[in-house]
């Protein structure tokens, strides 16, 4: 049976029917296979580090396992599976001496497990040959959360309110006036970020200085 993957209206709709059906084991495997291979290279530019990201992708897929009983589809399945993924890769940096050796239960769903490390194996690869590009290496010079805004809006192109729900996510959906809020200050931290990007790859002769680039467009 082909894949949604490409259709992101029909993965929302399938992963929710699956859920709201009952049939988790489903849910979750619809999940992974219409945005794993997204969220892992996510791990993998965030962390720099494609052992500590697969680590993390696991740490992902079991609080993905223990929490899709309770999403109430406030979101879209995509953007609460981010705000899942950047959870688990901020608590294994504070505690990731905690993590060495942990099982994870999910691992027992067998089916899951084998897609799991399908995505680790597809999605390397093509971390591989983005990791070449120079502007990637100039973004890492920036703090983590200026990345993972440019990340997410740049490469994900979330809107502005899903980018606000996924960078303060702590376990609960928040508020629409929240988020709104959240998503001003944050899309003005975008646009510093993105002209420091900007200066260093004028320095580095990677794109023309400010006189001679083409109108940039708005955010």
């Amino acid at each position: 049976m082909s894949s949604p993957r490409g259709d992101p209206a029909l993965a929302e709709e399938r992963i929710r029917a699956l859920a709201e059906g009952g049939d988790k084991h489903a849910a979750a495997t619809a999940l992974l296979e219409a945005y794993g291979r997204e969220l892992l290279g996510f791990l993998i530019a965030r962390l720099r580090d494609s052992d500590m990201a697969s680590e993390v992708f696991s740490q992902f897929t079991e609080d993905l396992w223990r929490g899709l009983d309770g999403f109430r589809w406030q979101c879209s399945a995509r953007v609460w599976a981010y705000a899942l993924v950047r959870h688990a890769a901020s608590r294994h940096l504070k505690d990731a001496h905690k993590r060495r050796g942990r099982q994870v239960p999910f691992s027992r769903a067998g089916p899951l497990s084998q897609l799991e490390e399908k995505l680790r194996t597809a999605t390397r690869t093509v971390a591989r040959t983005e990791a070449r590009s120079r502007i990637a290496q100039l973004r890492e010079a920036l703090p983590p959360d200026d990345q993972t805004l440019i990340i997410l809006r740049v490469n994900r192109k979330l809107d502005w309110k899903d980018i606000a729900q996924v960078m303060v996510y702590e376990g609960e959906i928040a508020p629409d006036a929240a988020l709104q809020k959240e998503a001003v200050r944050l899309r003005k931290r975008y646009q510093l970020a993105k002209e420091k990007l900007r200066r260093m790859a004028q320095e580095q002769g990677l794109i023309p200085p400010a006189g001679e680039a083409k109108g940039g467009g708005k955010e």
